[in-house]
């Protein structure tokens, strides 16, 4: 029930939500003073919610910032949390968005920096297609993986979890309390998240985010002028995030 709940909990707070509910007041008062000040609030807010400056400068202060391992830095086990790493077209997986989640360890373990890899993540859809297809997002990981080099045995598949707690909560089963240096891999805004559910079932991890959405670029006119869809897409993600730390932090799971 939790699950279903939280679901419709973080869409009722969505940004873009909040621009419906002013439009649907300015359509359904009464008051041409409230019509106004609706749609007024609405156009402030998609102004705010699409500008550059304020969504990468809020997306700078939630995400971890870039890491580089120190020379001497090696990790028995990088735990990787899907979700947007492959994406199931037609017979065959192709790499989306979040691919950099499986690139960056691929790349250290070429580097020897670390010597297996555990692949975390089953569906955050309740549906039983929507399950398979994530298990088999799991697997083209692992293929990306093996197909690059990587031995069969220093790859361990972990496809039954729906959420962050579930991913830690699961590789904590699969180590069985075998103390392991390990590496937590996932995107940068979910990082917060992942870093305190795994040290809430005792595992010590050091963080290393990939897939960033804050950009260091010098900001243009545009950028702080012209409201973009592109970052209402980010303000999503991280409001998501934020509102799932929240949760996750007041019910003692991060």
């Amino acid at each position: 029930m939790f699950f279903i709940l939280s679901k419709i909990f973080f869409y009722l707070l969505m940004p873009i939500s909040f621009l419906v509910y002013g439009l649907v007041i300015a359509v359904v008062s009464q008051s041409p003073r409230r019509k106004k000040r609706a749609l007024m609030a609405t156009l402030i807010g998609l102004f705010i919610m699409g500008n550059g400056v304020f969504v990468n400068e809020l997306t700078r202060l939630w995400e971890y910032a870039p890491r580089t391992l120190k020379p001497e830095e090696t990790y028995d086990l990088a735990v990787v949390l899907t979700g947007g790493i492959a994406d199931k077209k037609g017979d065959r997986m192709h790499f989306g968005n979040s691919a950099d989640r499986i690139l960056q360890p691929l790349l250290l373990y070429r580097e020897g920096k670390i010597r297996k890899i555990l692949i975390s993540g089953g569906s955050g859809m309740t549906s039983e297609s929507a399950q398979a297809d994530s298990a088999a997002e799991g697997k083209a990981a692992a293929y990306l993986l093996e197909i690059a080099g990587v031995p069969k045995e220093h790859i361990i598949l972990e496809g039954t979890s729906r959420n962050t707690r579930e991913n830690a909560k699961n590789t904590a089963k699969i180590l069985k309390g075998k103390q392991q240096e390990i590496l937590l891999v996932t995107s940068a805004f979910h990082m917060r998240r992942a870093v305190g559910c795994f040290e809430k079932v005792n595992l010590k991890v050091s963080p290393f985010p990939t897939d960033f959405y804050a950009s260091d670029q010098p900001y243009s006119w545009d950028q702080l002028l012209i409201p973009k869809e592109y970052n209402l897409y980010c303000l999503y993600r991280i409001i998501h995030e934020i509102l799932g730390y929240s949760v996750y932090t007041i019910l003692g799971y991060a």
